[in-house]
């Protein structure tokens, strides 16, 4: 399996997880704190992610 493909599916697998995470902190009433940083890190790890695969392609030419 390539790095690559190994990062795709860890993002995906992240951002089920903080799906959920956020669905759990809406309907539960948590605090406002909570569901912001699920929503922060929702934009951020998928976005970090991306950049190491596109990292990865670079340095693999």
């Amino acid at each position: 399996m390539s790095l690559k493909r190994i990062l795709a599916v860890l993002a995906l697998v992240l951002i089920v997880i903080l799906l959920v995470m956020l669905l759990f902190f809406a309907f539960t009433g948590a605090k406002k704190e909570y569901i912001l940083a699920v929503l922060f890190c929702l934009i951020v790890i998928p976005t970090v992610i991306y950049i190491f695969i596109w990292f990865t392609g670079l340095t693999k030419k």
